[in-house]
């Protein structure tokens, strides 16, 4: 089991989380309030259709590392 859960908070900007979401590598996070308990689940996906979608594609970029067709 994963011992160092990354989370984002409720109320950060989608434009940060999303960039942190490509620096740690990951398409989804939990979402705590400041009381760390769990209100939702994030993912590029909502990032892309909150905000314009350059804010999804500099996490893509962070994330997604193309390797071509059925890649091993």
């Amino acid at each position: 089991m994963t011992k160092d859960v990354k989370y984002c908070f409720e109320d950060e900007d989608i434009e940060h989380v999303a960039q942190n979401m490509g620096d740690i590598q990951v398409r989804r996070l939990p979402v705590l309030n400041r009381d760390k308990r769990l209100v939702g689940v994030v993912s590029l996906a909502d990032a892309a259709l909150k905000e314009d979608p350059a804010t999804a594609g500099i996490a893509m970029s962070g994330v997604v590392v193309p390797r071509g067709a059925h890649a091993t």
